[in-house]
């Protein structure tokens, strides 16, 4: 209990409140200069519009992406040094660096979709209204702040269940911007991958998210790994580093697989593209499996709702063979949207059984880790 306890101040440890409230100030207080100068730069002597190619928000949402990134990672590696989660120092240095870029890359795609997506709905709001260059520059300005602000205090305090909710963001943005900038409208009689085929933006989008939800899935392997090593310990199991390794990977091979069905789409190597999201399915279901089997202590109300969602993957494949209900996409939407469910759940039920407190970090995105890159 008392090794469990200094665990846990470790990974809590790190600047203060107030001090973190100050950092994400000054970068928002940057970001709302540089991107506010930069808008009145670009547009000056004309009148933009707040979407589209050339508009405000496109130049607002490449700054809150750009800046986001930058303000997560620092923020992360500044409380990392000062002993916030400092169970990473185990960790390679070169699976630190994969982790600090996979999680600041997505924390700035996710900043890029979020401003843009705005600017668009502002724009349906207000058609036809366009801006000068000082007014520009106050909402392109304000746009980019807000979100690198968000980023600054999410990269402070890192958890297992931000970490989930950043990867399902990710992929969910980035879907659903690939879905509005299809070139192709039948998209969807298809599959999902079909949005990939398209080397226009929309397929750079989607296949983009698809391989950073990977990379966010495999630095969340690691937290997951910490969480439950340290409820193993909290229950008396002896030795749990070969139980929790097993599992880490398991989890890591998920988001290894989603990655390289992003990095190589449909119409590049079917068969690689196909192995590779059926395989997550077979992984998440083994891994499942083990879990449950292997973990003392687990809520009973957790399991069933594991074996519900196995059960509802299974019918939603048969829905489409051999039923024939709906098409492929169709199983894909409900297969992937059971899946991110189960992670949400599991994630919560994994700190809890770690002996943290759900959403005692805020906005923090905790943990701690089995380092995935050095099992044997």
């Amino acid at each position: 209990m008392a090794e469990s306890s200094t665990l846990t101040d470790l990974d809590t440890a790190g600047s203060s409140g107030a001090a973190l409230e100050s950092r994400a100030t000054r970068f928002a207080v940057v970001t709302f200069v540089v991107t506010g100068i930069a808008t009145v730069f670009v547009f000056h002597g004309t009148h933009a519009p707040l979407a589209g190619d050339g508009s405000v928000g496109a130049l607002s949402a490449w700054f809150a992406g750009g800046l986001a990134a930058l303000a997560f990672a620092t923020s992360f590696i500044v409380e990392v040094q000062r002993g916030h989660a400092a169970w990473r120092a185990g960790l390679p240095l070169a699976k630190r660096l994969i982790d600090v870029i996979a999680m600041s890359i997505a924390m700035g795609i996710l900043a890029y979709l979020i401003v843009t997506a705005i600017s668009q709905l502002f724009q349906q709001g207000f058609l036809g209204m366009t801006v000068d260059p000082y007014g520009g520059g106050v909402l392109a300005g304000a746009a980019a702040a807000a979100l690198v602000y968000a980023a600054a205090l999410a990269g402070a305090r890192v958890t297992a269940e931000g970490l989930a909710m950043l990867a399902t963001l990710v992929l969910f943005m980035g879907t659903m911007a690939s879905m509005l900038s299809a070139p192709d409208e039948s998209w969807w009689q298809l599959h999902f991958s079909q949005l990939g085929n398209s080397e226009s933006v929309s397929g750079y989008r989607f296949n983009l998210a698809l391989m950073v939800t990977g990379l966010v899935l495999t630095v969340l392997a690691n937290y997951i790994g910490r969480d439950l090593e340290l409820g193993l310990r909290l229950r008396g199991v002896a030795a749990p580093d070969r139980l929790v390794r097993l599992l880490t990977w398991l989890f890591a091979g998920i988001g290894v697989l989603l990655a390289i069905a992003g990095m190589v789409p449909d119409a590049v190597n079917i068969v690689i593209h196909v192995g590779s999201a059926s395989g997550m399915v077979v992984l998440f279901v083994v891994f499942a499996t083990v879990a449950l089997r292997s973990l003392p202590g687990v809520p009973k109300d957790f399991i069933g709702f594991t074996i519900g969602v196995v059960i509802g993957i299974a019918g939603s494949i048969m829905l489409w063979v051999p039923i024939g209900y709906y098409n492929l996409t169709g199983m894909e939407f409900i297969a992937a949207g059971l899946l991110f469910a189960w992670l949400m759940v599991f994630v919560r039920m994994a700190r809890v059984y770690g002996g943290g407190g759900v959403g005692a970090d805020g906005l923090g995105l905790g943990a701690g880790g089995v380092d995935v890159s050095a099992a044997r």
